[in-house]
């Protein structure tokens, strides 16, 4: 069978599970995919025990005819990318529960491998590991080229964590995850991370911090994502890289000089930006980019000149390749890559 008839015919049956679910159960499609995914791990549930006989027996021969344990992991993972995608569009989820889409996951991925040294074991985290999309997409990538990586995840949400976990078992991974606010009380992780990817939620911060943050703004609510790039930076080892999809306007909201002045004040190397295609957003006041952030320290220098770019569409095949041959180029020159 084709690749794209195996990965079709996956969601066609995972869906099929998870609607009869939410509807003999009266939940929403995201709490009938966990029990999907519990099923999946060979895990039982307990909503899913109270369901009738004839209806345990539905949803286990359809998953069985899914095929999903027949997929390779990049095949795997796609498929619960999409089923994902499909649950949060039903259950009409706000924003910070979407999905990142792999014409973002792939850059953020290009990064990492140029920046990590194969031959040296690694510690990667996602500070905002949502659904574990993003971390699954880098995972499987060094996965394959053959790195020996240690991988962490924090997230706030009992159901995105529960997801991501179902995610990691599905795929064979093995996350170190923390359900917790990044901000408030994340566990120790200081000085020692090698990379931090993140889609950073957008919004402003509703709580009272403890002080210390030097982005707090003194009226009013901070940036969630801006109080999030300093813990980021707190997490990282000297010389390490983030690399946060943060709001395309970063720089030109209303707080921006308070997240520069930061920046300055820490000796930050803001190492570049690259901004998404408007086509990837359904609204373009919603659209991305890559910030590149790397701690002083260990060999890190500032890049010159700093990466202002804006990415190509996924289908300008050449135009990309241009992309990727000038980055590369760029990460050469300035001991961003091995």
């Amino acid at each position: 069978m084709p690749m794209y008839e195996a990965i079709e015919k996956a969601i066609k049956k995972m869906q099929a599970a998870q609607a009869q679910l939410a509807e003999k159960l009266d939940i929403p499609a995201i709490e009938a995919l966990i029990i999907v995914l519990e099923a999946l791990n060979r895990q039982n549930d307990d909503a899913f025990n109270e369901l009738d006989q004839a209806d345990r027996k539905f949803i286990r021969q359809t998953l069985k005819e899914s095929d999903f344990n027949t997929l390779t992991p990049e095949q795997k993972r796609q498929v619960l990318q999409l089923v994902l995608v499909a649950t949060m569009q039903e259950d009409k989820l706000q924003g910070n529960y979407q999905v990142t889409p792999d014409a973002i996951g792939m850059w953020v991925t290009f990064f990492v491998e140029a920046f990590l040294n194969p031959q040296q074991t690694s510690q990667v985290l996602d500070i905002t590991v949502g659904s574990g999309n993003l971390l699954a997409t880098v995972n499987l990538a060094l996965q394959q080229r053959g790195d020996t990586t240690t991988y962490y995840g924090v997230e706030n949400d009992d159901t995105l964590i529960t997801i991501a976990s179902g995610v990691a078992a599905l795929l064979g991974l093995d996350w170190q995850l923390d359900h917790q606010d990044a901000l408030a009380d994340t566990p120790d992780l200081s000085d020692k991370m090698d990379v931090v990817v993140a889609d950073l939620p957008v919004g402003y911060y509703p709580k009272e911090l403890d002080a210390g943050y030097q982005t707090v703004v003194e009226d009013g609510l901070t940036h969630v994502h801006h109080l999030l790039i300093e813990k980021v930076m707190e997490t990282l080892r000297p010389g390490g890289l983030g690399l946060l999809i943060v709001p395309a306007h970063l720089f030109e909201s209303e707080q921006a000089p308070q997240l520069l002045k930061y920046f300055q004040n820490d000796g930050i190397y803001f190492q570049g930006f690259i901004q998404f295609s408007d086509k990837l957003f359904l609204d373009k006041q919603a659209s991305k980019a890559l910030l590149l952030v790397q701690k002083p320290g260990a060999d890190a220098v500032q890049a010159e000149p700093v990466m202002l770019a804006k990415a190509p569409d996924v289908g300008q095949k050449e135009e990309n390749l241009n992309f990727v041959n000038q980055m590369q180029t760029w990460l050469s020159d300035n001991y961003l890559s091995h």
